[in-house]
């Protein structure tokens, strides 16, 4: 009985045997999940790419139909971006149904549009940057793709500042717009720089403020977008601002957009 149960048990040799096969296998089954893994994810980036150049082609149609005065094909094409998520394509069409172009004024529709192309090139930017580089082709892509974002970002954020300013598709609110203008406007928007100098020159949404609005329109004026009859942000006495916090830095893009307590629901 004895002899029986022991020639049921593994002797030491052959454990260790054991033990190398089965992680032999593991290391297999790792593998060549991984590769599979691989593989889908180059298919499904071809998908993307092509769905990607697909959008694009709509957006580029849409420039082109708006450069010859064809507003209906235009806006056509920029919705159809649009449906398909395009950031760029929503900021176009968001401002189409603002301004009447080719499609009747829907201002709340705008708005909405032009709110969610911010929230796109938000997520756009927050996973571009918390992506790893495999390679400098790769990293070359995503700065540029960051980069685009980045664009459609500052644009839709200054226009839905505008929004807010004029009360075009959502209720006026100067406070709201004067936030949105000042993110535009420390992403580097030349237009949005000026507009926060308004705002701090008449206590437009916030406390009036000379030295800022000084600040905000040299920075404006710095990139070519200056205005006529205000030489007096020039005077030393505006030079060196210590009041002013931060105005060269760039603000932190993970800002909720959907947090506006002034937005229309349709």
């Amino acid at each position: 009985m004895l002899k029986r149960f022991q020639s049921l048990l593994l002797n030491k040799d052959d454990y260790e045997k054991t033990e190398i096969s089965q992680i032999q296998q593991q290391r297999l089954v790792n593998r060549v999940a991984c590769e599979q893994y691989q593989l889908h994810q180059q298919e499904e980036e071809k998908i993307s790419e092509k769905k990607k150049i697909d959008i694009d082609h709509h957006v580029q149609k849409g420039i082109e139909y708006h450069e010859l005065d064809e507003l209906e094909k235009a806006t056509h094409q920029f919705r159809i971006a649009a449906k398909e998520e395009s950031p760029i394509g929503m900021l176009l069409y968001g401002l189409s149904l603002r301004h009447g172009w080719g499609c009747r004024v829907n201002s709340t529709l705008a708005f909405q549009y032009l709110q969610k192309a911010a929230e796109y090139a938000v997520d756009g930017l927050q996973k571009g940057s918390s992506s790893c580089y495999n390679n400098e082709n790769t990293k070359n892509k995503m700065d540029t793709l960051l980069a685009t974002r980045k664009g459609e970002l500052v644009i839709a954020i200054y226009e839905l500042g505008v929004a807010l300013q004029q009360g075009w598709g959502t209720t006026r609110s100067p406070e709201t717009a004067f936030y949105y203008f000042k993110v535009a406007a420390q992403l580097g928007d030349a237009d949005a720089q000026n507009e926060v100098a308004d705002c701090y020159y008449r206590g437009y949404g916030t406390k009036k403020d000379l030295y800022q609005a000084a600040t905000y329109y040299r920075l404006a004026a710095s990139q070519g977008r200056g205005l006529i009859g205000n030489s007096w942000i020039y005077k030393s006495k505006y030079d060196n601002n210590n009041n002013t916090n931060n105005n060269n830095n760039n603000a932190n893009t993970n800002i909720n957009i959907n947090n506006n307590k002034n937005n229309k629901n349709s």
